[in-house]
């Protein structure tokens, strides 16, 4: 229960990985507004908490309409009385409109859209609440950026774009709120798929990461035994920036490889 007696919003709480992380809040104690572009997942992702005895309240909210950000932030204050974390896990690729395409094809209608519901939403998001948390010296603030920013991503330019944007905003922002007891951090997942990991040559463990494996470190960053963590991006893809996996020996193939004598030299 290390977040007993705190809120957190959380935004895209409908989605996989938003689902767990509003739930792990949950069973760690706080109370959660549930944030999503749809009222129908919002509803889900409350349901699912006060399913359990938690508290939950569900927000129809677009990140990308500064006014609904600014509803959401007044209904989570008037009813919780203050909001302690923010985790802006909204956010997606043209993938999600089913517009994928190379840069030299991009419109700025899409270009546009995707900083807009990365970058722009999740500065919306910490700027309707920052300044109560500034008066209460203390918040906990986690970005959702990706692998996409440190190594870039295929037919997506924009989102990685946007995701870098997000690293930046997350450091520099650090820098300013840190003298009110304020963290700011940023989670980059690589593949997450669903509840179940599958098998991912893409990855050194061999597997795609699960939802409840990003939620357990936002619930870690969200609370006091990250007190002194700030302005860091915390990287969860199973090793995959650490290079492509092209290969894996066996046993077998490593005993061969051994047995070659070098070349003596003359």
């Amino acid at each position: 229960m290390r977040l007993k007696g705190k809120t957190a919003v959380v935004t895209g709480a409908g989605g996989r990985i938003g689902l767990a992380i509003c739930s792990r809040l949950a069973a760690e104690g706080a109370a959660v507004v549930c944030a999503d572009l749809s009222s129908e997942n919002a509803e889900k992702a409350a349901a699912t908490i006060r399913s359990v005895g938690g508290r939950a309240l569900p927000c129809r909210m677009d990140v990308t309409r500064s006014e609904e950000v600014r509803l959401m932030a007044e209904t989570a204050l008037r009813n919780f009385g203050s909001v302690e974390i923010l985790i802006n896990n909204a956010g997606g690729s043209a993938g999600l409109f089913h517009q994928l395409s190379r840069f030299e094809n991009t419109t700025e209608e899409i270009w546009r859209r995707i900083i807009d519901l990365n970058l722009n939403g999740t500065l919306s998001c910490i700027h309707a609440l920052l300044k109560q948390m500034i008066q209460r010296r203390y918040g906990k603030i986690i970005n959702m950026s990706s692998v996409a920013a440190e190594k870039g991503l295929f037919d997506r330019v924009d989102y990685a774009a946007a995701k870098g944007g997000i690293l930046s905003l997350t450091r520099a922002l650090a820098l300013e709120v840190g003298q009110y007891n304020i963290n700011v951090n940023c989670i980059s997942p690589g593949m997450i798929t669903g509840q179940t990991a599958i098998p991912h040559r893409g990855t050194w463990l061999g597997r795609s990461g699960e939802p409840r494996e990003i939620a357990a470190l936002a619930a870690f960053l969200a609370s006091d035994d990250s007190s002194f963590i700030t302005g860091e991006n915390h990287t969860i893809d199973g090793g995959r920036v650490l290079g492509v996996h092209t290969h894996s020996r066996n046993e077998k193939q490593i005993s061969a490889i051994n047995s070659i004598q070098p070349e003596k030299k003359q």
